[in-house]
């Protein structure tokens, strides 16, 4: 099988990749810079430049694809970002994925999978969601982009597109830069939680995201047509998440700050992420992709998480004499 993935760099897409290779597969990455095709070649991926926003170019990249990735993304680390800030990942999800679906329906690909949110859901105030439920008229600023992304899937998909999204959780991973971010500062006794912090979190670990990409990648026939939600077992709320990781980090529980103060220190379109409360059910995708999460629920992911963030913290510190 021969896939091209958009995003191969990526958190997510760099372990897509590696179990694509070792299942067999001839895997291709889109390379922006001479250093990502060095990375690239590097993990066995092939490096094919160019951008998601040149779709003459896509056309060729994607020519002898069996399946297509869509993994692409450019999420803002700063801790307080400005709407400037998510233009490009905006327009990652929108005009790049008119570009991908174009291409790989001109290839005649077999499968063509989107990364998508949970977040389209919208604030459900704890509401358990599921495939079925529809998505909220007007979901968060920050996931509208994904929520234009799936109706430009759909598009393709009445064209003749095989098509599967695939709705994520919050990720999260020791080489995560925001999980490695939340891990500093609840170790240093400065982690923050919004109000009470009881709005419900979704996580997905990221081995167990990837794991369910290759599981899509490796059933197109079953997948065709489909949105599967992707998260662990366990929603929980934000407050007993970084409860937990204080615990672990033997550190000092986090603050609770109103609403009106995290806008002014985070931005108000994070803060309406951050609090959009809903549990969603991964069941479908557990039954349609054969898939078990490794790490069922935060609590595992996290102790995974803090462990290899030790090692690495641990191993980068400077020596004692």
């Amino acid at each position: 099988m021969r896939v091209f993935i958009a995003g191969a760099t990526g958190v997510l897409g760099r372990r897509v990749a590696a179990r694509l290779i070792r299942a067999g597969a001839r895997v291709a990455g889109l390379s922006r810079s001479d250093r990502n095709a060095s990375l690239l070649e590097t993990w066995g991926v092939e490096p094919r430049a160019g951008d998601l926003f040149d779709a003459q170019r896509l056309h060729h990249m994607v020519r002898d694809s069996d399946a297509v990735l869509h993994l692409a993304t450019a999420i803002p680390t700063a801790p307080r970002t400005r709407p400037r800030d998510w233009a490009l990942n905006d327009r990652l999800r929108r005009d790049g994925t008119r570009a991908l679906t174009s291409a790989a329906l001109a290839a005649g690909c077999r499968l063509y999978v989107q990364e998508g949110l949970l977040h389209v859901y919208g604030d459900r105030r704890g509401a358990w969601v599921d495939e079925d439920t529809p998505i909220a008229a007007r979901p968060p600023k920050l996931a509208r982009s994904a929520a234009d992304a799936e109706v430009v899937v759909r598009e393709a998909a009445h064209r003749g597109l095989a098509t599967a999204v695939l709705r994520f959780g919050t990720f999260y991973s020791a080489d995560s830069a925001h999980t490695r971010g939340l891990l500093a500062m609840t170790a240093a006794g400065r982690a923050m939680v919004i109000g009470g912090g009881g709005s419900c979190w979704n996580p997905i670990h990221v081995d167990d995201a990837a794991a369910a990409v290759v599981s899509t990648v490796e059933r197109p026939g079953a997948v065709a047509g489909t949105t599967l939600n992707v998260c662990d077992d366990e929603p929980a709320p934000v407050g007993a998440i970084v409860d937990y990781l204080a615990g672990q980090l033997k550190a000092r529980p986090p603050h609770h700050v109103p609403r009106v103060l995290a806008r002014l220190v985070l931005g108000g379109p994070v803060v309406e992420i951050l609090t959009a409360s809903y549990r969603a059910r991964n069941r479908r995708a557990r039954e349609v992709l054969e898939w078990t999460p490794t790490y069922p629920t935060y609590r595992e992911g996290y102790a995974n998480a803090i462990t290899m963030w030790r090692q690495e913290f641990a191993a980068a510190a400077p020596g004692k004499d």
